[in-house]
């Protein structure tokens, strides 16, 4: 395991994840991994999620960043994320903790190996930072155990199995020096169950009963439970209050004195308690001056051996300790909410709680789910559905749309028609939508309307699911848009993001403009969330009308206001965007990457519509990759069940069919896509068709079929009508059309598109955009368009010339073009004459495909050339 983790370990960015039952050895193999990481020049932070620890926002982060306290580069940005957390007790809201700590981290020299114990216990937003984390900082290793698997991405996952017998027997050997009787040995496998933890406990209760004897010299105390429950009361009383709190920092006198007054005991006592424990090994140093117990089962027995009475009588007195120690701050607040919800009565938990939740709603939503989840279970009946309403709209930031939903029901079912029942009906919508359940989405609609204050956002969400599953949703839209003036403004962003949505799905890129322009503009009103939202939901809408720089535009407006949040991405839209956005750009690979490690994610929080979508994305570009064998396992995974889904399914298994070389299949297919399938499927399938028909020399029939595209896409995306064009251009043979696609394509960035117009004028007698063309298509890894591209070069007798084969002077050339330098200028600066600095641009243009001295310009400073 060792040699594959450090394997990982020489690329990083990475994410190792190591789970199992409790004492299996998840802890120990974390340990080898992290001194592995040392002998490796990692800097090593470790941290330790605990118990009670699921509302305590980022807790398990800032434990495992503690250390960098020490370290005077880190300190000040470390103070700063923490300083972070903790205003929002104020109400101040600075950078994400998220965007921070990639910060803080980036920031650091060499690299950095975070592991986090039992991330199991660990909060959620703990989690979603881990999983960022790798997509922005190089030089960084995530590690973790779990006893269950956490809802966040890894690149290696690693279940550690119970011993076999004979694996029992060498652990026994180990520990004894000597090999018992094989009845001993079925008796510890059999009592142990494998587990090497509970291995170890049987053997020393069996040597300290006389049941076996040990080869090692020295006396051996016993089992750990064993002498720990036959220790003093002052070092049992102790034991179970820092089992209560799970790690202390006795380094001075006060802590130690605040330990007693929780325990009961006078601060000598406390004093020769805890030096008992620690020199018998129960408590460990860590460190960083801090203490806890040295494995994580001994804490939990000895938390379950306090009765219910004692728990809350110790959770009590450190709440109140808490409180007079002062609780300055986001972390110390959630502490003592944590212990008065374990502890307190109902009339004092209610208000802890509900001061919790507050805290985190706008920095670490899942946090607050959490929080407004327990306080609606002390809540009084008037109060009890706005806190699941509350609840349900942190769960839906946090994408976690099965508890969203969840918690939506059961807020419906107690609250009165209003507001805040129309809110929360509009979150459930949303939920199920993400969820893939569509019929659910529209019923929640439908069944909502009749009592919504305003329906202007529940008649447009349940248009664009209706338009999804291929219903007629033409009077909810028209309902919509005539109740749009007088919607709240908290319900607009909602609104017109499905309208636009229904818009682009049924081809009318002026409607859906109008729904963003709207959108964008009475954004600028709302509160960052909202503005945040209308950002994000009007990107992805872009994104899938493919229109590139439009969209990073957005993009980049969005991430001003994600730093001063806790959370963005809600079901996976940012994600998903961002997918499209690198499709368009020709970063494939990257795309690729993030696709298959983004899926991970969304398919742990149930977000199946916006998984599907990422998958379109990543069979798009296999197929043009001509890697069919990849797309199979995913063309042969059912999509969501509604109309938009299965048709753009057909169409895809249709162009594998047609890139395999098997017609017949393609051509049912692409009659199965047609079948009731949207206009912005049916454009695809109508490229595909034509594309079909060139490549069987049929251009009578692909000419038709153009014809008939070109009007299907008038009113459509520009993604379809640069498609369309692209299409006709080649069945008409058509230079003219091909060069305004060229020039549309370039001044987006679109770099396949760009790549097909240059291939037809290429065909068409242009050998230098032939090269160009072959020269893009190679960096996109297009195998089957590159091939293409070479038979056209073959035929032209023209050789393919990449960038890559430009000469040191031949790229000195273009970086003085680049900076605005005359022929004269140059001849002047590499000491040439100017006909030499003539044949030196001419060589330029045959290999790079580009024809004059603004293109080349252009295409260094994209980076092209």
């Amino acid at each position: 395991m060792l040699r594959r983790f450090e394997s990982a370990l020489t690329r990083p960015p990475v994410t190792l994840l190591v789970h199992g039952e409790a004492g299996i050895g998840k802890t120990h193999l974390l340990a080898e991994t992290e001194a592995l990481a040392r002998s490796m020049g990692y800097r090593v932070l470790h941290g330790q999620a605990r118990d009670f620890g699921s509302g305590l926002a980022f807790a398990s982060l800032a434990d495992a960043l503690g250390p960098l306290h020490a370290d005077p580069a880190a300190r000040e940005p470390l103070k700063e994320l923490l300083d972070a957390i903790d205003q929002a007790a104020l109400g101040i809201m600075g950078a994400a903790p998220a965007v921070r700590t990639a910060n803080l981290l980036e920031g650091l020299p060499g690299r950095t190996f975070l592991a986090i114990d039992d991330l199991h216990l660990a909060d959620a937003d703990t989690l979603g930072v881990l999983s960022y984390l790798p997509r922005r900082v190089r030089g960084l290793v995530v590690a973790g155990t779990a006893r269950r698997l956490p809802a966040m991405d890894a690149d290696m996952v690693v279940r550690l199995s119970p011993l076999s017998l004979d694996e029992v027997t060498a652990l026994v050997t180990g520990l004894l020096g000597r090999t018992p009787s094989e009845p001993i040995l079925r008796r510890v496998h059999d009592e142990s169950r494998g587990n090497p933890w509970f291995v170890r406990e049987a053997v020393l209760t069996l040597v300290q009963g006389g049941a076996v004897q040990s080869a090692y010299p020295g006396p051996r105390r016993g089992a750990i439970l064993t002498r720990l429950f036959q220790r003093d009361k002052g070092g049992r009383t102790l034991a179970r209050v820092l089992a209560a709190l799970r790690r202390t920092r006795p380094a001075g006198m006060a802590d130690l004195e605040a330990l007693a007054e929780v325990a009961g005991l006078d601060a000598g006592e406390a004093e020769r308690a805890f030096d008992g424990l620690v020199r018998d090994g129960l408590v460990v140093a860590t460190g960083d001056g801090a203490y806890e117990f040295a494995h994580p089962l001994v804490a939990e027995a000895l938390y379950a051996d306090l009765g219910p009475a004692e728990r809350r009588r110790v959770h009590t007195r450190i709440a109140e300790l808490l409180q007079r120690q002062g609780l300055s701050g986001t972390r110390r607040v959630l502490e003592w909410a944590t212990h008065l919800a374990e502890g307190g009565t109902s009339a004092e938990a209610l208000p802890a709680m509900l001061r919790a939740a507050e805290l985190t709603r706008w920095t670490a939503p899942l946090s607050a789910g959490h929080w407004y989840g327990r306080a609606a279970e002390l809540a009084p009946d008037g109060e009890r559905g706005v806190l699941l309403s509350r609840q349900a709209l942190s769960y839906w930031k946090g994408s976690r749309p099965v508890d969203a939903l969840s918690a939506g029901q059961a807020a419906l079912a107690v609250l009165t028609p209003g507001r805040r029942h129309t809110r929360t009906a509009q979150t459930m919508v949303n939920a199920a939508h993400s969820m893939g359940q569509y019929e659910v989405a529209v019923s929640i609609a439908a069944e909502q309307l009749p009592a919504a204050d305003d329906p202007t956002a529940l008649l447009a969400q349940q248009a664009v699911v209706s338009t999804q599953l291929g219903r007629d949703s033409d009077d909810m839209v028209r309902g919509a848009w005539q109740a749009l003036p007088d919607c709240p403004p908290e319900d607009l962003v909602i609104a017109l993001s499905a309208l636009a949505g229904v818009a682009i799905i049924k081809g009318r890129w002026e409607e859906t403009e109008r729904a963003l322009d709207t959108l964008l503009s009475a954004s600028a009103a709302l509160p960052p969330a909202g503005r945040l939202a209308a950002l994000e939901s009007s990107a992805h809408i872009l994104a899938s009308g493919g229109l590139r720089t439009r969209t990073l535009d957005l993009l980049t407006q969005a991430e001003q206001i994600y730093r001063g949040l806790g959370w963005h991405n809600i079901a996976g839209q940012h994600v998903r965007t961002m997918a499209v956005v690198r499709r368009l750009g020709g970063e494939w690979d990257h795309a690729l990457r993030d696709i298959r490690s983004d899926a991970v994610t969304l398919t742990d929080a149930g977000l199946w519509e916006n998984v599907a979508l990422l998958r379109n994305i990543e069979l798009d570009i296999l197929l043009d990759q001509g890697r069919y064998s990849e797309a199979e396992p995913l063309l042969a995974d059912p999509p969501p069940n509604c109309v938009l889904q299965l048709s753009l399914r057909a169409m895809f298994k249709a162009k594998r069919a047609l890139g395999l070389g098997d017609r017949a299949t393609a051509t049912r297919l692409l009659d199965e896509a047609l079948d009731g399938g949207p206009p912005d499927v049916v454009h695809r399938v109508l490229a595909l068709r034509v594309a079909m028909h060139s490549f069987a020399g049929e251009m009578d029939m692909a000419r038709k079929v153009a014809d008939e595209l070109s009007e299907i896409v008038r009113t459509g995306t520009p993604k379809a009508r640069i498609t369309s064009e692209l299409a006709t251009a080649g069945a008409f043979q058509d230079a003219e059309r091909a060069e305004a696609v060229l020039e549309s394509a370039r001044a987006d960035g679109l770099k396949f598109e760009e790549a097909r117009a240059r291939l037809i004028l290429g065909a068409l007698g242009d050998g230098a955009q032939l090269v160009r063309a072959h020269g893009i298509f190679t960096d996109l890894g297009a195998a089957p368009w590159r091939e293409r591209a070479a038979r056209h070069l073959k035929t032209a007798g023209l050789a393919a010339a990449p960038a890559a084969a430009l000469t040191p002077v031949e790229r000195r050339v273009i970086e003085l073009v680049a900076g605005g330098l005359s022929n004269p200028q140059i001849a002047d600066e590499l000491h040439y004459s100017r006909k030499t600095v003539e044949v030196y641009l001419t060589r330029v243009y045959a290999k790079t495909g580009l024809r004059s001295r603004v293109e080349l310009a252009l295409a260094y400073e994209r980076g092209e050339v």
